[in-house]
């Protein structure tokens, strides 16, 4: 277990609940990975569009040549190709290539990466949720803790003061050395409950600081809520809850953008059976050094004299490619039935939890409810058989049983104070 200065820890400033969302959302490593995936996603968008801009690339050569046949020939070949003497031959080729149809692959192509984004902006939203609802889970879960140890630690504190009464009868003979016994041993019990619940405590602080990421646990500690607000405030309808959040929801959000995506997809995979349109120049020259000759023209000259120009357009008729953009097609159809099957059962599992939040906290209000007349009960019935103990009327025994119910209803209390807060918190997010 890890050793923690509570007296350091609690001397701290206390973190919100809000301050460790944001700070989980800022440091978490797969939301860190979904943003970096977001940014992918737009660096294919931004390709995307940049696909039917033309391309232009400059091409050189460079060769050398040795043999004697030149030297009996007397004149300047037409090509380097039909002469044997010793010579250089450089080459300089600029060629432009512009798309000018595709069978809308490239504009298909660009609207499926729209998608692509759209649903990599959503992905992260859901992280961000889903991450926001663990925190304020475990984040209650030290509230939680921390009250079950301040219930012990009470316990504690009434389990000595019955021992300091039944320490005084037993001095003055009104009650038998045994009852002193039985204090004293409900005493060291409860100090070992004490101490287990501080070390739930402890790992549930540690969990928490380890959740956000932190580097250590030491003088880390928490705000508690504002419960009171949530225990009063109304619990959402879930069908009206639903219905106002199911569309802009984020999982949902995702969902259809991969259906439009895959949509996209199948005119993409559709490009296959039409014929591209490729217009194409290229600008060619080149320039001769015949060694040992005293005829060669300039460099500049020669480029001149030599160039060649060249424009076209190219076709590509598709004819048969072993029926692979059939099977694309298919494969992009199926993939579109997968997503919207996928869509589905995101709206179908979102409205399911939104169901099992609501009825959740309901059932966390009535237990909360409840456990709120016990522990009230509980009191005034330790104060009734403290009386009667301190009066002689009743056995440290029944005192004991008192304190033991006492306690038992101040946990169920706490335990149900915070399941309902969590329970509303839930609710409260998935609104949002």
């Amino acid at each position: 277990m890890v050793n923690v200065q509570w007296s350091t820890v609690n001397a701290q400033r206390k973190w919100s609940l809000d301050e460790c969302v944001q700070y989980a959302i800022d440091h978490n490593i797969n939301i860190q990975q979904r943003a970096i995936d977001l940014q992918q996603k737009q660096n294919d968008l931004n390709t995307a569009k940049n696909d039917w801009m033309p391309t232009l690339s400059a091409v050189g050569a460079q060769r050398f040549s040795f043999g004697n046949a030149y030297a009996s020939t007397g004149s300047m070949p037409s090509s380097p190709d039909s002469y044997s003497a010793d010579l250089s031959y450089t080459n300089a080729t600029v060629e432009l290539d512009m798309p000018i149809f595709d069978g809308f692959r490239r504009i298909n192509k660009k609207r499926a990466a729209h998608w692509s984004v759209e649903q990599a902006t959503a992905n992260l939203a859901t992280a961000r949720k889903n991450l926001s609802i663990q925190i304020a889970t475990y984040y209650l879960q030290v509230l939680y803790e921390k009250g079950m140890m301040e219930v012990a630690q009470s316990q504690v504190e009434t389990s000595r003061k019955l021992c300091d009464k039944t320490r005084k009868l037993v001095d003055d003979g009104k009650n038998p050395q045994s009852d002193l016994a039985d204090a004293e041993a409900e005493l060291a019990t409860n100090e070992y409950d004490l101490t287990v619940s501080r070390g739930r405590y402890q790992m549930a602080l540690l969990t928490l600081s380890q959740l956000l990421n932190l580097e250590t646990v030491e003088g880390f500690a928490v705000q508690d809520v504002a419960d009171e607000q949530l225990i009063n405030a109304a619990i959402h309808n879930p069908t009206q809850l639903y219905t106002d959040i199911v569309e802009a929801y984020p999982s949902i959000v995702a969902g259809k953008a991969e259906v439009e995506k895959s949509k996209f997809d199948i005119a993409t995979a559709r490009a296959g059976y039409y014929p591209t349109v490729d217009f194409k120049a290229s600008l060619n020259s080149y320039y001769l050094n015949l060694f040992h000759q005293s005829h060669n023209k300039g460099l500049f000259g020669q480029l001149w004299n030599n160039k060649s120009e060249v424009v076209g357009l190219h076709f590509n008729v598709p004819i048969f490619n072993h029926f692979q953009t059939r099977d694309n097609i298919r494969k992009a159809k199926l993939q579109l039935l997968n997503s919207q099957l996928a869509l589905d059962d995101s709206r179908q599992r979102l409205r399911k939890d939104i169901d099992q939040a609501y009825y959740d906290a309901l059932n966390a209000r009535d237990k909360y409810l409840s456990a709120q007349k016990s522990q009230e009960a509980s009191q005034l019935s330790y104060r009734y058989e403290s009386d009667k103990y301190e009066a002689g009327r009743s056995t440290s025994y029944d005192l004991t049983q008192a304190t033991q119910r006492l306690r038992k209803a101040q946990e169920n209390a706490v335990q149900a104070k915070y399941e309902f807060i969590i329970r509303q918190m839930i609710l409260d997010i998935y609104a949002k």
